[in-house]
């Protein structure tokens, strides 16, 4: 949990046991009741630094189910060029400051939904998260993460939502694998982050299958071996792209960077090169013990993962995106009743 008294959700462990079972509860409430919502007070905002469409469309989708009203803002576009440093001699581009900017937005919503990317600077510095962590001080309001550097926890906790259709309530023991795959880009670490975290919480058998120097941020690595062993599941790392799979019931498969090359875009992209048969295919799949495969979206088809396998039922990537919907609406429905604003 954060230490200041405002409760933000950032990462997947920002919610305790509870408040994650009952969010996943309620989730399940709101899919199955399709009626149209009453009315609320609630009032949302949603600021974008980087593009969108699952996240922009069912966090917006989630809060009208709350019966509320949520505005979208993309940052540069829609409003002023924001300064970061609360301590910036202003006399450049940069418009407002970032303590301005996000008070005012704290007085005209309940909650705000921030999306922010990491940027160059070396893994050190970007992992601190500077932009969410800003606007957790500045906005006086909860904040919740629509990804970061660090974590995507409400795509984690669609994640968690749509196992739970599939596998049930009780996920310790799952046997899990979250599998690198090639991509021509290093994309953000914050979705496989929060994935294992999500997996290591629910008390899964989790294997975390990559080439070396691929492995996930070492103190999320760190907390994913505590919150495994504290939950009754296990945490292992393979180096092996087919024996990492072997005897999966489930396959995440996604694509991110190296933690050492973070701020040379250009030396990562050659050093993954020769990686590019970590493609997601049958070949692997074989490996598994008739595993559902699940990817947040987008994908590169036949490059992250076969057409194959997301043309067959083998893929529930489909659920997981339309569980962003519920997971969020429900989430969305915990923090406005923390706030006062739901009943």
């Amino acid at each position: 949990m954060h230490e200041d008294s405002m409760r933000h959700f950032l990462s997947p462990a920002d919610l305790t046991s509870d408040e994650r079972a009952q969010i996943l509860a309620r989730a399940k409430v709101l899919k199955a009741d399709q009626s149209a919502p009453e009315r609320s007070a609630l009032r949302v905002g949603a600021l974008y630094f980087n593009p969108s469409l699952r996240t922009r469309v069912s966090f917006e989708q989630a809060v009208w189910r709350l019966g509320g009203n949520c505005q979208t803002l993309n940052t540069g576009s829609d409003t002023w060029q924001l300064e970061m440093d609360p301590h910036a001699i202003m006399d450049g581009d940069k418009v407002e400051n970032i303590v301005e900017a996000a008070g005012v937005l704290g007085r005209y919503f309940h909650l705000l939904g921030v999306r922010s990317f990491p940027g160059s600077q070396p893994w050190e510095i970007e992992r601190t998260e500077p932009v969410l962590q800003a606007f957790a001080r500045h906005t006086g309001v909860p904040i919740i993460s629509l990804e970061g550097t660090m974590h995507h926890p409400c795509q984690s906790l669609a994640d968690h939502l749509t196992l739970t259709e599939k596998f049930g309530d009780d996920l310790r023991g799952l046997p899990v694998t979250l599998s690198w795959a090639y991509h021509p880009n290093p994309l953000p670490m914050a979705v496989p982050n929060s994935f294992a975290l999500q997996a290591a919480l629910a008390g899964c058998d989790l294997t975390l299958a990559c080439p070396p120097g691929y492995e996930l941020d070492d103190e999320v690595m760190a907390q994913i071996d505590r919150e495994s062993k504290a939950n009754g599941g296990n945490f292992r790392v393979n180096h092996d792209r087919l024996d990492g799979a072997k005897g999966a019931k489930v396959v995440y498969v996604k694509s991110w960077g190296r933690k050492d090359l973070w701020s040379d875009k250009a030396a990562e992209r050659e050093s993954r090169q020769p990686l590019r048969h970590w493609q997601f295919n049958d070949e692997a799949w074989d490996q598994t013990d008739g595993a559902k495969v699940m990817h947040c979206l987008p994908v590169r088809r036949n490059v992250v993962i076969s057409a194959s396998i997301l043309d067959s039922e083998r893929s529930i990537v489909l659920d997981e995106a339309e569980n962003r919907l519920w997971a969020q609406a429900a989430l969305i429905e915990h923090f406005a009743k923390m706030q006062g604003v739901l009943a």
